[in-house]
Parts: structure tokens; C-alpha cells; sequence
């Protein structure tokens, strides 16, 4: 019997903007997230034969056109983050957020010289208004419905972490979908595909690498063995700053209240090896645009 399929998301938010998750806005373009970060994804991606899918943020595509080829040309798909990463895209005017996904893609396009055709928003703040406005312009797929409960207590857990409560609270507290497997969505215009992230059966606890922080390797490998025992596909989410030490990379200190980040640089890799040969071992992971086609209604 063949593995189930699994892909690998990569959310490529570059430190500034995570900052501004926690309320500091202003600053400016941080690189760190593109070298040294991706060059080390690329590497591990390569050891465990993982193709994943990277979600840019197309603010940087121009600058950053150099790196986002490389992706391309090791066979990982390049999808949009949105254009500039707003903290709260579902509740934006529908103008701007048509902006956001139009210009999004043009510039990666662009950048990377392949067909976009998919968008995971930013804190996974997405609602029926812009799975309409994802259809209009183009899209063929979306993998931001995070259907589990945990999505709530996140959303807290941000905003007391913030030092601007406002933009968090200002984001959904309800997934997109309660659907844990991926689903054909059909709208007014065009259908999309729906990739949620994998959360198990029962408590519906989200299988995310940041989660992978503060569970045990028994536990997590677990969760894998269920998945694919049941032959459910997997979309395991990450972020590139997963692949960045604090200190080794001088990343500013202020992001250390981000999950992950108060681990060595050793530390965090030597997960990832271990999370990524895990997921190879029991699944075929394969980037988004691979899996299109055949989902039920």
C-alpha cells in the first residue's frame, strides 16, 4: 500500500514582521529569514527527500529573487504569504485585500519565474470574503484552515505576548473550517482546494512544528504513526525561523518570545532533521500544487 501524502509549509516570515505580530511596527526589512535560514531548509529538505511548499511573503520577492529561484530549482513550490503580511487579512476592505493576493502574485511570479496558484495567510486569518476574493483572482488553492479549538488560546496567548494587543485581537477567534481532511470549497465564482493543517481525531491538537517545541519526540511520533495508519494525508506548518538561533545568528532579542526561539541553534536543527526524516519515513511528502485535483466537495 502506498504512503499517504504529506507537505511540508514553510511560512517565510522574516523577523521584522514576526515583531510585528508582537506589537513593533516600523521596523525595518530583516534578511535573516532568507540567508542564513533558507540555504539551511534547503539542506535538510534535501537530506530527508522532502519537497515542501514555501509561503513568501511577496514584499520581498524583488530582493530576495536570487533565494526564491533556488527554491524553485530544488523542486519546492513557491506560494504567496500575502503581499505585505497584514496582522488581521480577513477583516481587511476588500479592495485592499484583492491587492494583497493580485500583487502577491505578480511578484513572485516574477521573482521565481513559476505559476502561483496558492496562499496560506498570515496567522491564519482567512474567512468566506477572502476565500471569494482567492477565487476571483486566480488561485487554485488554500491551506489556511486551522480547524481546532487550540486556534482560540493561540490567538490569546499572542496578544499577551504583544506589546499591541489591538492587532491580535482583531483576528478571527474561528477557523475558516472545521474539516480536518483537505476539501474541495466551492464559491460564487470558482472552487479552491482546501489544505487545513493536520490536527488529530479527537482534541483536534494541531501537528505544527511550533507545538513540536514542547512535545516529547514519543508523543509526536505517535501522532505521525496515527495519521498514517488511518492513511490520512499530513500538512505539517513551519516557520523559516525555525532554522535560526537567536544568538548564533543575532537575531534580535526581542523575538525571543516566539516559540523556539530560546532553543540552541544545534538544538533546533537536529529537530528538524529528526521531525523531517520522521515524516519522509512514513508519508510522501510532496509540495501543495502536487496534491490538486480529486478532492470531494
Amino acid at each position: 500500500m502506498s504512503k499517504p501524502l504529506a507537505t511540508v509549509g514553510v511560512d517565510v516570515d522574516p523577523v521584522d514582521l514576526h515583531l510585528a505580530g508582537y506589537g513593533y511596527r516600523g521596523l525595518p526589512p530583516d534578511s535573516l529569514a532568507y540567508e542564513p535560514a533558507l540555504p539551511r531548509l534547503l539542506a535538510a529538505f534535501a537530506r530527508a527527500g522532502v519537497r515542501a511548499t514555501f509561503f513568501v511573503v511577496a514584499r520581498d520577492a524583488a530582493a530576495q529573487a536570487v533565494a526564491l529561484a533556488a527554491i524553485a530549482r530544488a523542486g519546492h513550490e513557491i506560494a504567496s504569504h500575502s503581499l505585505t503580511h497584514p496582522m488581521a487579512f480577513a477583516s481587511l476592505p476588500t479592495q485592499r485585500m484583492r491587492h494583497e493576493l493580485d500583487e502577491s502574485r505578480r511578484l513572485l511570479e516574477r521573482a521565481c519565474g513559476e505559476e502561483v496558484i496558492g496562499y496560506r495567510s498570515p496567522n491564519f486569518d482567512l474567512g468566506e470574503r477572502g476565500m471569494e476574493a482567492l477565487a476571483a483572482c486566480g488561485y487554485r488553492y488554500d491551506a489556511s484552515g486551522y480547524p481546532s479549538p487550540f486556534l482560540l488560546p493561540a490567538r490569546l496567548l499572542l496578544a499577551l505576548k504583544s506589546r499591541d494587543r489591538s492587532g491580535a485581537l482583531r483576528l478571527s477567534p474561528w477557523p475558516l473550517t472545521w474539516r480536518r481532511e483537505p476539501f474541495r470549497w466551492n464559491g460564487r465564482s470558482r472552487p479552491l482546494e482546501e489544505f487545513p493543517v493536520s490536527v488529530t481525531p479527537l482534541l483536534r491538537f494541531p501537528v505544527y512544528h511550533t507545538a513540536r517545541y514542547v512535545m516529547d519526540e514519543r508523543r509526536f511520533l505517535g501522532i505521525l504513526d496515527g495519521f498514517a495508519r488511518r492513511g490520512e494525508p499530513l500538512s505539517y506548518p513551519m516557520h523559516a525561523v525555525d532554522a535560526l538561533g537567536l544568538r548564533e545568528d543575532r537575531v534580535d532579542p526581542k523575538l525571543s518570545r516566539h516559540p523556539g526561539m530560546e532553543r540552541p541553534l544545534k538544538e533546533k536543527l537536529e529537530i528538524l532533521a529528526r521531525t523531517l526524516e520522521a515524516i519522509a519515513a512514513r508519508f510522501q511528502p510532496v509540495p501543495f500544487r502536487d496534491r490538486l485535483g480529486g478532492l470531494t466537495a
